[in-house]
């Protein structure tokens, strides 16, 4: 058999693999990047990132919200926790609680878990790509670049919310090229084992629902969600339990809830997996905006009690007032209307008369 024959059998193969390679055109502009990069990648000034304090904004209501509930039909979903790792500590320990609450409900319901953790430690590591780009070379080495990890041991997985057994171990991905989960070509398994990609190892389990929660909302959750989407499944983001380092939290959960997402607490979803997924006939179908699946999140703190969710029914009605209130507003209007233009004729009057007499006698 030539070599040629045995290369197109094996291309099949090739495809199911976890891992596919970087495409040419992500190499654009390389040189130039590594020549600054060499230059000025311990310098801040210049670069296209800004630190600074997170003012924490209240969310806004939104016109579109996701139609179903979780309850609705049987599912099998799977948990997805994305990047929840070492160099990120700082930035997801207050979403570490809810992922256990998660990781702990999904493995005693005996559903599956896949983490991922974000692998790049420099442009210069075989995968440079537009992302690279967009964060640009200035500062790459220093901390206000997210781009890449920054110490040794960053992109090992928080041991506390991390997989405990071999099962699991061959469930953790390290990504280093795209933001999503569910793209083709990051994937590395931790423990290969003849992985297909993410998207063919959830369809392997039957999973139609995935369950989001980790870092960074506006990035790598965002990406994913709608990526999810776009593969059919329904796609739930845990409110509290997504994290993110810049000033775009709460957009990037205002999008994903009125475009491919529903939003719910981890309690909220720990509920419906600890009652074992049921299916429940829903009793609001047909009355309208009735449930939007917002919580109300007060400077990034979420109340273990959530009230009814905000209900948007458009502007404020205008006040309306009845003919014989009307009425009286007229009169009212006549009566004092005149007299106060008269008193105010007067007063300026006297006004003047007094800064006549000023200027004549001083």
């Amino acid at each position: 058999m030539s070599p040629a024959v045995l290369l197109l059998g094996l291309l099949p193969m090739l495809g199911k693999c976890g891992y596919q390679p970087v495409p040419r055109t992500a190499q654009i502009g390389k040189e130039q990047f590594m020549a600054l990069a060499r230059e000025k990648g311990d310098i801040e000034d210049g670069m296209s990132a800004a630190m600074q304090s997170n003012p924490l904004q209240f969310s806004t209501l939104t016109d579109f919200w996701c139609a179903w509930e979780l309850s609705d039909r049987p599912r099998k979903p799977a948990l997805l926790i994305d990047d929840m790792q070492i160099e990120y500590e700082p930035y997801v320990r207050g979403i570490v609680p809810q992922t256990k609450l998660l990781l702990e409900a999904f493995r005693k319901a005996g559903l599956p878990v896949f983490w991922s953790s974000w692998w790049r430690f420099g442009p210069d590591d075989g995968v440079f790509n537009t992302m690279d780009r967009f964060y640009g070379p200035i500062g790459y080495k220093t901390a206000g670049n997210a781009l890449y990890l920054h110490s040794p041991n960053g992109g090992e997985i928080l041991e506390e919310i991390g997989p405990t057994t071999e099962e699991e171990r061959r469930r953790v991905m390290r990504k280093s090229y795209s933001l999503s989960m569910l793209d083709e070509r990051p994937m590395k398994w931790l423990v290969p084992d003849g992985q297909g990609t993410l998207h063919e190892e959830l369809q392997k389990l039957g999973v139609d629902t995935v369950v989001q929660l980790g870092a960074w909302t506006d990035d790598c959750i965002l990406a994913t969600a709608f990526q999810a989407f776009s593969l059919q499944y329904d796609v739930v983001v845990v409110e509290d339990g997504v994290s993110t380092a810049s000033l775009q939290h709460f957009h990037a959960i205002e999008v994903m809830r009125g475009a491919v997402a529903k939003v719910l607490l981890a309690d909220q979803v720990a509920d419906y997996i600890k009652k074992g997924l049921p299916v429940v006939e829903r009793q609001d179908v047909g009355q309208g905006k009735v449930k939007g699946g917002r919580s109300e999140l007060f400077l990034g703190h979420a109340s273990a009690a959530m009230s009814e969710p905000a209900k948007y029914a458009g502007p404020e009605p205008a006040v309306s007032l009845s003919k014989f209130e009307l009425l009286v507003l007229v009169q009212v209007f006549a009566i004092t209307g005149p007299c106060c233009f008269a008193l105010g004729w007067l007063l300026r009057g006297k006004q003047q008369s007094g800064m006549r007499e000023t200027l004549m006698f001083g």
